[in-house]
């Protein structure tokens, strides 16, 4: 029967199928199961009379302290008979079950498993309480809804703040007067709908406003190693997305803001996280706002309009890791969604991974320029050097026939002409020797400063700055992984010396 739910203290023994009391409730039982009709043994009525039971069982003498009739006076009520009268009152009032939506305050998670009882709250346009009533689930109830939840997948849990649909009947528990919401069953869609009917409906307000897409099209950092994180301090995502950042060998500098992730706190606390940021967003290149799993009910703390329109309007990359990879929040249409903390954390790492690839790419592009330049240019100066010496052979040649040329023409000549002669070849050969001596100097300086240009582009000079050149067998340089697969010797040239090393094969990405 529903009344032996209601005794205080209840215990049922499973072996000989019986319901017991303890002594100390007597009175509270005979109490409220004398107006049900039930008698009582021997025993039980004098435990009754010795705890200050007040009514007569099984006889029509007065209990002593009991009150009593007055003839010709109006009857009398005891307490309990009032309760009685007013749970019957209740009872005409409200036959049958009805259902009641309200919001879960006051659950004991440390609760008994034979009945768990919270309040059911409403509350006004503010979000301030403004009526509450009394709720209990009682055992057979509590196991039949978890076993629901857990058929369903676990989509959330009986806890404060939830709001829930359920069906029961309103009673009056007789002994102390209690007015109580005895539940019965509860409707599963009722809270996931409202969930789901919240988010589309903000999603779609946001979407009219333009807002979905505002953050998501601001350029992404090729290098985003300043970043911002708000989440709750020591939980798992914060130290997944910290081991992540970690582990990659990248310098990353982040800086933690403390928020709830949960509850109705988690509106305030996240939108005073993000005001911080954005006071300080000059010195950050990505922001993160992480929580791990939970269920759809406690992740709907952040289908916050609030929190979307402040995500939307931020002034630099979002990066969402709410959840695991199927959950999805508000946050996760404004931002760029990861799905989970550690996704987050990932995305940056992949790309910085990224960027430091593009950089390796164009200093192997300038290497090997540098390479193509410098054997060109020695080939170059190696010519320019063969020639110098016959340029400079040819020159003294003419100017030797041309002496020649000249001393013919002074032995034919007379006189006068022999004295001009003789100072003409005195001036030519007086001005031969300093011009061979400046053609051999100009020369020279040119040779040297190509020399100089072939040195600042000799890989060398990489190599001196800390880099190495790695080199096949066949002394080739190695540019691509591929062709170094698993047990290749290979060569690599340092600053001072050179390693033999053997390739393990190319990493994978």
């Amino acid at each position: 029967m529903d009344v032996v739910k209601t005794l205080p203290a209840r215990h049922w023994n499973g072996t000989e199928k019986y319901w017991s009391v303890p002594e100390e409730n007597v009175v509270a039982v005979v109490d409220q199961l004398h107006a049900e009709g039930f008698d009582f043994c021997e025993n039980t009525q004098r435990l009754y009379r010795e705890r200050g039971g007040q009514l007569a069982l099984g006889t029509n003498e007065h209990v002593p302290g009991a009150p009593r009739k007055q003839v010709g006076a109006a009857t009398d009520l005891t307490v309990s008979q009032l309760n009685e009268k007013v749970q019957g009152a209740l009872q005409r009032a409200f036959p049958n079950s009805l259902w009641l939506v309200g919001e879960i305050s006051g659950l004991n998670k440390a609760r008994h498993r034979s009945v768990v009882g919270f309040e059911l709250i409403e509350r006004d346009a503010w979000g301030k309480e403004s009526s509450k009533l009394r709720a209990v689930l009682f055992g057979r109830t509590l196991r039949d809804l978890e076993d629901r939840l857990a058929k369903a997948g676990d989509p959330f849990q009986l806890e404060d703040e939830l709001q829930i649909r359920v069906r029961g009947r309103v009673e009056l528990y007789v002994p102390w007067g209690s007015y109580q919401f005895v539940i019965e069953d509860l409707d599963l869609d009722y809270t996931l709908g409202e969930v789901a009917r919240r988010q589309e409906e903000l999603r779609r307000r946001l979407a009219e406003e333009g807002l979905l897409e505002r953050n998501r099209s601001l350029p992404f950092p090729r290098l985003p190693l300043r970043v911002g994180l708000v989440t709750s301090l020591e939980s798992d995502a914060y130290h997944d997305v910290l081991r992540t950042l970690e582990e990659s060998g990248f310098a990353f500098d982040v800086v933690v803001h403390g928020a709830r992730v949960q509850g109705r706190q988690t509106e305030p606390s996240v939108l005073n996280a993000l005001d911080w940021f954005r006071a300080h967003a000059a010195e950050f290149d990505v922001l993160l706002i992480c929580r791990g799993g939970g269920s759809r009910t406690d992740l709907a703390w952040f289908d916050s309009e609030a929190i979307a329109r402040a995500v939307a309007t931020f002034p630099i990359p979002v990066l969402v890791g709410i959840g695991h990879e199927r959950d999805l929040s508000l946050l996760d249409f404004v931002g760029r969604s990861a799905k989970t903390p550690t996704a987050a954390a990932r995305m940056l790492v992949d790309h910085v991974l990224e960027s430091r690839d593009v950089v390796e790419a164009h200093l192997e592009r300038i290497l090997d320029h540098a390479k193509e330049l410098l054997e060109g240019s020695s080939s170059e100066l190696e010519e320019q050097a063969r020639q110098i010496p016959l340029v400079a052979k040819d020159l003294l040649e003419r100017s030797i026939q041309t002496l020649r040329d000249a001393a013919r023409r002074l032995r034919r000549g007379a006189g006068s002409d022999l004295s001009s002669e003789s100072r003409r070849l005195d001036e030519i050969a007086s001005r031969l020797g300093p011009y061979a001596s400046r053609q051999l100097a100009i020369e020279s300086e040119r040779v040297e400063a190509r020399r100089r240009r072939l040195l600042l582009l000799d890989p060398r000079r990489v190599v001196e700055r800390g880099y190495a050149i790695l080199r096949t067998e066949t002394g080739a340089v190695l540019k691509d992984a591929a062709q170094a697969p698993s047990g290749t010797s290979l060569t690599a040239e340092l600053k001072r010396g050179t390693l033999r090393i053997r390739s393990e094969g190319p990493e994978k990405t």
